[in-house]
């Protein structure tokens, strides 16, 4: 007899919440960010540092999706309707589609504008993918912004989903990622 899992698997667990505190701080890094003084760098290595988690987040989703693929999601019980069901899988999907295009039209931005994207700190470059290109440049930086404050509505939806089905609905939807 196969026992069913109520909890996902430790990697996925340990993805998520990974990919939780390095958006959360590339957020808290592109808001700052305006703050630090123009002189002496420091605004240009919080511009590294946000473009080099940025990329991180991606390195860390690839991965989670690779699992998510193979293991099947544990049963939310008791089990909601089919609609939250649809609504949870788009949002879902919207968040992994985030979480590839922003870190890759973050990196077209940098890139096309001229921009190294290093690892701060150090010597280390990422290859340009795309060379110098004002148009791109304009374009890539317009949607990364403006994606990036449409998911603050995205990930404030997901986490209040997640609430709100541990305390109104009292399922185990939370419960399987903790």
């Amino acid at each position: 007899m196969k026992t069913v899992a109520t909890r996902y698997a430790l990697p996925l667990r340990a993805l998520h919440w990974a990919t939780v505190a390095v958006i959360a701080v590339v957020y808290l890094v592109a808001e700052f960010r305006g703050y630090l003084p123009r002189e002496g760098g420091q605004r240009a290595l919080a511009m590294q540092w946000h473009m080099f988690l940025g990329l991180f987040v991606l390195l860390l989703v690839l991965p989670r999706i690779g699992l998510r693929l193979v293991q099947p999601a544990p049963p939310i019980l008791p089990p909601p309707a089919r609609l939250l069901r649809w609504a949870a899988l788009a949002t879902h999907l919207l968040l992994y589609a985030f979480l590839i295009a922003q870190p890759v039209l973050g990196l077209i931005t940098a890139q096309s504008a001229e921009r190294a994207v290093a690892i701060p700190m150090t010597d280390w470059a990422l290859p340009a993918l795309v060379g110098r290109d004002p148009g791109l440049h304009e374009t890539a930086e317009e949607l990364h912004e403006w994606l990036g404050t449409a998911f603050y509505f995205v990930i404030g939806l997901h986490a209040a989903a997640a609430l709100w089905h541990h305390f109104a609905v009292r399922d185990n939807t939370l419960r399987r990622m903790v």
